[in-house]
């Protein structure tokens, strides 16, 4: 695995404030597998991938940070958003309420790409 997606690893499991052997736990693993994920010796199956999403509440490119938005995509977005008078205050509100709750999931991700396929069916 790259090594940006091991320390997002660690840094999900930490955020949730649990140990490498409660994680195994909720996975029905062995200490040693999630240990071994987190320092490069083992990939994961998609089930166990699937079960560490879902227990992260993440998506999973999210999860191996498929798709990442760069900065500067996030700043052009922003901006269109903003500027855009076709989009209604009540559907911006609705729109910043639903990246807050993805935001809140560490997942911008899922956001972005549902608000590009919102952006590609009004043109």
């Amino acid at each position: 695995m790259d090594y940006a997606i091991i320390e997002k690893l660690k840094k999900l499991r930490k955020s949730k404030k649990i140990t490498q052997e409660q994680l195994a736990e909720k996975l029905d693993i062995s200490r040693s597998k999630v240990s071994s994920w987190e320092t490069n010796r083992r990939d994961m199956s998609i089930t166990e991938a699937i079960k560490l999403a879902n227990i992260y509440e993440v998506s999973l490119d999210n999860l191996f940070e498929i798709n990442k938005i760069t900065e500067e995509e996030y700043v052009k977005i922003s901006n269109k958003f903003l500027k855009d008078k076709n989009i209604t205050l009540e559907e911006k509100v609705k729109i910043i309420e639903l990246l807050r709750e993805c935001l809140k999931k560490n997942n911008i991700n899922e956001f972005y790409e549902n608000y590009k396929m919102t952006q590609n069916a009004t043109k």
